[in-house]
């Protein structure tokens, strides 16, 4: 009866030491004042998470995301201008298995780009004048 237990214990042992550890990176970035300016860089064979929300009269945000053919890239942007002469600026490049990216932009100016490259990918990119 213990060599059963024993084996199972090994058994057990060696499954958990077998099963690879896979990092994910989430990152989150709030701006508030006249200039905004934010560059997220994710690299990992895991997950990769990043949310960037910026208010103000200029902004400025870019993320970069690189992980393996089984990772998902995920990347929400969001500029509010808060003059009537705003400019939003966003850009975002995915490299992985699922790339998935969100823009929201509201200012006068308004400029943004996505490049994605893997397996599955989709990206919404709203603008609006107010």
């Amino acid at each position: 009866m213990r060599i059963n237990y024993l084996v199972a214990a090994v058994v057990t042992l060696s499954a958990l030491t077998a099963v690879d550890a896979k990092a994910a990176n989430t990152a989150s970035v709030l701006q508030f004042g006249a200039a905004n300016l934010s560059s997220t860089n994710q690299i990992s064979p895991g997950n990769n998470t990043a949310t960037t929300l910026q208010f103000g009269a200029f902004n400025r945000a870019g993320s970069a995301q690189l992980g393996s053919l089984a990772s998902v890239n995920s990347a929400t942007i969001g500029q509010g201008g808060t003059t009537p002469t705003a400019t939003n600026n966003a850009a975002v490049g995915q490299v992985g298995g699922a790339n998935t990216s969100l823009i929201g932009q509201i200012g006068s100016n308004n400029a943004a780009a996505v490049g994605q490259l893997g397996i599955l990918n989709g990206s919404t990119i709203l603008q609006a004048v107010p």
